[in-house]
Parts: structure tokens; sequence; C-alpha cells
């Protein structure tokens, strides 16, 4: 880490955790966390570590051999709907857009 760069904290492993977390800052998840993790930064899943319930992080880097049971949303700011349909020329995307989720996931 550079000295230039915001602290990170680390779950360590051995350690577990449970219940609410919610930070700006990195976080490293070497360990075990249940519950909702919310951080700003970017949260880093390591080899070994375990992660059950929410997280909302700001960017998100799984490491392979984790295990991750979790509700994800990654990134920022999003528009709400009204303006991305306005701004796409109103409806017309809508439909296609759910002619190919059916047709990935399979559903009618």
């Amino acid at each position: 880490m550079s000295p230039t760069s915001d602290p990170q904290l680390e779950i360590h492993s051995g350690l577990v955790l449970k219940g609410e977390l919610s930070m700006a800052k990195d976080v490293l998840l070497t360990g075990k966390f249940e519950g909702q993790l919310k951080t700003e930064g970017c949260l880093t899943v390591a080899e070994g570590a375990v992660a059950t319930g929410t997280i909302e992080a700001g960017a998100l880097v799984l490491e392979p051999g984790n295990k991750v049971e979790a509700r994800v949303k990654v990134g920022g700011f999003r528009p709400p709907k009204a303006d991305v349909a306005r701004k796409s020329g109103g409806n017309k995307w809508s439909s296609g857009l759910r002619k190919l989720k059916q047709l990935v996931l399979g559903r009618k």
C-alpha cells in the first residue's frame, strides 16, 4: 500500500464478524463476514475468505478460492429510470431488453 492511499481495513483470517459494517475505505476480507457490508471503496475477497449476506461496494475484487453468498451491488451513481427512458428516446428499448432477458433466463 502506498503512503498516499487511504488506509485499508483488513478482516483477518481466523476472524468471524457478524452484523453491519459501513465505511468509506477499502476492505480486504481474508476471514469471514456475515451480514451487511457497505464500503465506498474497494472490497477484496481473498482466497479462503467467506462473505454471506449483503454487499454494497464502490468496486469488488474476487480472488479465486473464496466463497461469496450475498446480494451484491457494485458501482456508483445510477440515474433515475425516468431520466434513462427520456434519454433513450422513450420506451423503445424496454421491450427488446425484456425479450432478451426472457431468452437468456429461459422464461416466457
